[in-house]
């Protein structure tokens, strides 16, 4: 699943999940984008990591809410690494708030929404045209189980990773016929990153869950990412393939 020589951006991508997406998707051949959102240091620790395997790479500070940041952010990509073939929408917020609707702060849903949501929104209208244009894309949104299943505490997280679904599949039809492929991964849960934030007993609760009963390992969440940025995957569009060990199984 070679794709050496495509340029793609990954939000979110300094830390967790997203450094893995990153480092994966050097691995194939891709030069990369990492975007962080205040600090750098952490985006450009991943970068050195990715130039260690012999790949280009920039970190870019970018909010992703503010529509005109996104669009000099992707242009700087261009003028940096070359025009964007793939993107990943990794990045967000809200994932171990744990607080019920009622009691949920509305500043907080703002900011959920206008950096899960609307951020991918954003990356993609910006992303589009230049895929079009060229005639092949790949865009990779990171929804979860919370958003197909709900998650007790989490109303702003799962109301945008099931919007996320919905944008994957308006963003498929639209890019068709342009050779633009668009998917989600639906993700369950994974070892790092914001699990270990979950105090130790509901970490055992959560993987008792799993049909497969343990965490999955980022780098098989990472694979699937590759899979669908590649070319193996051409014919693969406007699908939420749900990377869960068996979450939504009934289990016993």
């Amino acid at each position: 699943m070679s794709i050496k020589g495509k340029v793609a951006l990954v939000t979110g991508g300094s830390g967790g999940l997203g450094r893995v997406h990153s480092l994966s998707l050097a691995k194939a051949g891709c030069d990369v984008a990492v975007t962080g959102h205040s600090h750098l240091e952490k985006a450009e620790a991943v970068v050195k990591e990715i130039e260690a395997l012999g790949r280009k790479a920039i970190a870019v500070k970018v909010d992703l809410a503010n529509l005109d940041e996104v669009q000099a952010g992707v242009q700087k990509v261009a003028a940096s690494l070359g025009p964007v073939d793939i993107l990943v929408n990794n990045a967000a917020f809200g994932i171990v708030r744990a607080v019920t609707i009622v009691k949920m702060d509305k500043a907080d849903w703002d900011r959920d929404l206008s950096v899960n949501l609307t951020g991918a929104f954003n990356t993609i209208k910006c992303c589009m045209p230049g895929m079009a244009e060229r005639g092949w894309g790949r865009i990779i949104n990171i929804s979860s189980i919370a958003g197909t299943m709900g998650g007790m505490g989490q109303g702003s997280y799962a109301a945008t990773k099931a919007g996320l679904i919905g944008l994957t599949k308006t963003a498929a039809l639209e890019g068709a016929r342009k050779g633009i492929t668009c998917n989600a991964i639906v993700l369950g849960v994974f070892a790092g990153g914001s699990f270990n934030e979950v105090a130790p007993e509901f970490q055992e609760r959560i993987i008792k869950r799993m049909a497969l009963r343990r965490a999955g390992d980022p780098q098989e969440l990472s694979n699937v990412v590759v899979f669908l940025a590649s070319e193996e995957s051409s014919y693969i569009t406007g699908e939420a393939i749900e990377v869960s060990g068996g979450a939504s199984l009934f289990t016993f």
